[in-house]
């Protein structure tokens, strides 16, 4: 009976592991709030260094960079749950409290694991596996849509939440707007003060000269970040001139 609440523990801490996974990537490393270094570390210096093209990858000469969390995110996050699953064994259900511990530090090696060979293929043994494929491609398609595909490890949470977003999905959007463009329908309902603009040549949906506050001020947080970013890539450069020097 102990060995099975604890690993009935376990499943439902990693349950719980996938949202808590979503609302701290979504809250903190993608919006700027405190801790500041959350969203800097995450949006400007990783998001800037690896995108959702072929600079996903990690080169096989180059030397990988800000792909790993920092050393205190492991006892930062075991020491602010370990009251919650102590709390839950003495109040709620009996020996839950080890199968919670154990849970915790698994799921961060696996996230921090999976992360770094999604980045860094080197032909690592996990990646032969279909379900590695999968989560190699929801997490490029994270660097190319940062506002979908949250989770890294066990993406429950995007499907739950709304946020999943598949190759399959995202031809199956693209489909759906070439036929609206075709049949002159734009479901304009659903993305209200936008309209057609060919760009590149390309047809795209792009709001109106006059945008929204709210508009105006994510487009002033995207020229910062980039600009932020590509002074964080030429730190880098020169960091790594300095140490082949």
């Amino acid at each position: 009976m102990w060995l099975f609440t604890q690993i009935a523990a376990g499943i439902c801490w990693v349950l719980y592991g996938s949202f808590f996974e979503w609302y701290w990537h979504k809250l903190w490393m993608h919006t700027p709030r405190p801790p500041r270094e959350a969203f800097h570390g995450h949006t400007i210096v990783h998001h800037g260094l690896y995108r959702g093209d072929e600079r996903f990858f990690v080169p096989e000469e180059a030397h990988p960079e800000h792909i790993l969390l920092k050393p205190y995110a492991l006892p930062a996050i075991f020491l602010v749950h370990l009251p919650i699953m102590l709390a839950i064994e003495k109040f709620l259900v009996p020996n839950t409290a080890y199968g919670g511990m154990v849970t915790c530090v698994l799921y961060f090696a696996t996230y921090e694991y999976m992360h770094w060979n999604m980045h860094v293929p080197r032909g690592h043994f996990v990646e032969r596996f279909r379900w590695f494929q999968f989560l190699r491609q929801h997490h490029k398609l994270h660097h190319r849509y940062m506002q979908k595909n949250f989770c890294v490890l066990f993406p429950l949470a995007d499907l739950v939440l709304g946020t999943l977003l598949t190759d399959a999905s995202l031809a199956r959007r693209r489909a759906e707007r070439e036929a609206a463009i075709a049949n002159g329908t734009l479901h304009a309902e659903k993305k209200p003060g936008l309209r057609l603009k060919r760009v590149e040549g390309r047809i795209r949906l792009v709001r109106p000269p006059k945008a929204p506050a709210r508009a105006r001020s994510f487009a002033r947080f995207e020229t910062r970040r980039m600009r932020e970013s590509r002074q964080a890539r030429e730190a880098l450069q020169v960091a790594e001139s300095r140490r082949e020097g």
